[in-house]
């Protein structure tokens, strides 16, 4: 499949009210509706950006996470984690917080490969002998890079749930969400991961009030934090033009 001329779309700063993420996340916390969840975005998360971790904060223009090319994974983990902050979903174990640490920098990295792949390697606006996506192309290109991320998660996941057979923690949504990104773009991205295709299917079975968000038509439709296609359309700066990814 080939898309031509992708839509540009919103990529400014992350509105927690506009986040599939934080809907998801607030409705499992009995925040039901759109004017509660504003209420809570308003009054709780309107600086979730407090909650960046210090491994994701960047310094000076040295140390910024430029494959984080709309920063929509830095600005989502900030949100995740203040949301779990506010609702007790933060692990009060040190080892188990340190565990979801490691899953989120492998999830950062995972989610910005397929984004680098999708918006500057196979469309890139930067070439001029590469005017539209091939979603194959591209396809091929992720799978061969989320093979060893996909084994270090599983690693990682005691499962079903990254703690265990207990109560999600903040982040397993952020794991759910990344998860079902990549499904929509490559839907065959889980076939030889059972550990992370069971984690899926029973967060979204998970007898919690996440259920109704599983139900409402909001969850059916679009991206939890990024889309399968090109949304990027600024050009890289010159440096930033590496050639391929690790």
């Amino acid at each position: 499949m080939t898309l031509l001329n992708p839509e540009k779309v919103e990529t400014g700063p992350l509105d927690p009210i506009k986040s599939k993420v934080v809907k998801m996340m607030l409705t499992s916390r009995m925040q039901i509706g759109e004017e509660h969840q504003k209420i809570a975005c308003d009054r709780k998360l309107s600086n979730y950006m407090n909650h960046c971790p210090e491994w994701l904060k960047a310094k000076d223009d040295t140390s910024k996470n430029w494959m984080d090319l709309d920063n929509k994974m830095t600005e989502t983990i900030a949100v995740v984690r203040a949301i779990g902050a506010e609702w007790f979903l933060i692990p009060d174990d040190p080892e188990q917080f340190k565990k979801c640490e490691e899953i989120e920098k492998i999830l950062f990295s995972i989610m910005n490969t397929m984004v680098y792949l999708i918006n500057k390697i196979c469309f890139a606006p930067n070439s001029t002998e590469c005017n539209n996506f091939d979603v194959e192309y591209a396809r091929t290109r992720f799978t061969a890079k989320f093979g060893p991320k996909a084994k270090a998660l599983e690693e990682l996941v005691t499962g079903p749930f990254i703690m265990g057979d207990t109560l999600p923690v903040h982040a397993d949504y952020l794991l759910y969400a990344c998860l079902y990104d990549i499904t929509v773009f490559c839907p065959t991205a889980l076939e030889n991961h059972p550990k992370l295709s069971t984690f899926m299917e029973k967060f979204w079975s998970y007898p919690s009030p996440i259920r109704r968000w599983f139900k409402s038509n909001e969850s059916k439709t679009g991206e939890y934090i990024r889309p399968p296609t090109p949304h990027i359309m600024e050009l890289l700066p010159e440096d930033q033009i590496q050639g391929d990814i690790h």
